[in-house]
């Protein structure tokens, strides 16, 4: 079977493996594992941020990084279709007590006149906007790549009208690799975290960066969320290895897009097909059944999809599919996607 569900289901290579046994180890909980010292100095040095902090998932960073930017009551302006709102199983609301306020939104990209608006409300009779929240890449509109421009837009709004700017960038490097002088987050975010246990293919762990007193204090929240652990360097040195060896992702975006262009789009059971350039393509249906029996077709060929809606499959090409594969996986979609059959 070829797993497409997500690029969460990689398995760690036999070189991932080698490093894990040889990580130099220490009491993470005393600051004494020189991996995870390493690897936080080497990833905020890479992105141009004062300091690290290893955590066991994106959605820690993202809520540490609420807990820390804004007060119970107080609101974070995010996308409709944000992983921060809608994903994280309600954790903004049990943690750091906090509400999210929509804005128009493109494919993650913010209406800025509906953004300028909604702080303007806020300082008169709505609540108190703390944080402007963005994701790059955006997981809804399938996998899309933000504008760096549009970054710095948003920086500087935030900065303008005193809120801080935080990243999900559970996938950033899927962009970062594709326009390789837009890595420097840390002269724009006030705090980012990425997932090394994505498309990166490390088995688990996220990065949250900020400055130096942010991240003291995120330890502190870390702690407090049952975040700290031991001998980290065990997974710490599988998450060097695999943002060291981050080229693959450009692969993983050369599957899709191969897939993308192969497959037959005339005549075919799905609505569209979505490609967005880079790791994931999208199929939309005009009701959920259908969707399901086109999900159902491609596991009968040995294909495993996931939903993104009930109406809208996802398939998210990994470091573990084949470039060999990529036939096998156009059959497989233009046979279970054939109206006639």
């Amino acid at each position: 079977m070829i797993d497409l569900r997500s690029d969460t289901v990689t398995k760690p290579s036999k070189e991932m493996l080698q490093k894990v046994l040889e990580a130099e180890l220490g009491d993470d909980e005393y600051k004494e594992d020189p991996t995870v010292n390493n690897l936080e100095e080497y990833c905020s040095d890479l992105m141009g941020f004062e300091s690290g902090l290893f955590v066991t998932s994106g959605l820690m960073g993202n809520q540490i990084s609420l807990l820390i930017h804004s007060n119970p009551g107080e609101e974070v302006i995010t996308t409709k279709d944000s992983h921060i709102k809608n994903y994280e199983h309600g954790a903004a609301a049990f943690l750091s007590r906090t509400q999210f306020r929509d804005i128009e939104s493109t494919n993650g990209v913010y209406d800025l006149d509906s953004l300028s608006e909604t702080i303007k409300e806020s300082k008169i009779n709505k609540p108190l906007i703390k944080v402007l929240a963005s994701e790059n890449t955006h997981l809804a509109s399938g996998g899309s790549i933000l504008p760096f421009e549009h970054i710095k837009t948003l920086s500087e709004i935030s900065k303008s009208n005193r809120l801080k700017f935080h990243m999900d960038g559970a996938r950033i490097w899927h962009a970062i690799l594709t326009d390789p002088q837009s890595i420097e987050y840390g002269k724009y975010c006030d705090s980012l975290t990425f997932c090394f246990s994505k498309g990166l293919g490390a088995p688990i762990g996220s990065m949250l960066m900020g400055d130096k007193n942010f991240i003291n204090e995120a330890r502190e929240y870390r702690k407090k969320l049952g975040g700290g652990m031991r001998q980290v360097g065990i997974i710490a040195s599988a998450a060097r290895y695999a943002i060291e060896n981050r080229d693959h992702l450009l692969e993983d975006h050369k599957k899709a897009s191969d897939v993308n262009n192969s497959i037959e789009k005339d005549n075919r059971s799905f609505h569209t097909a979505t490609y967005r350039g880079t790791n994931m393509l999208f199929f939309s249906f005009d009701t959920p059944d259908s969707a399901e029996i086109f999900r159902k077709k491609l596991e009968e060929n040995n294909i495993i999809s996931g939903f993104i809606k009930k109406d809208i499959i996802r398939l998210v090409f990994h470091k573990d599919v084949r470039i060999n594969e990529v036939d096998s996986i156009v059959e497989a979609i233009n046979y279970s996607s054939s109206i006639d059959i």
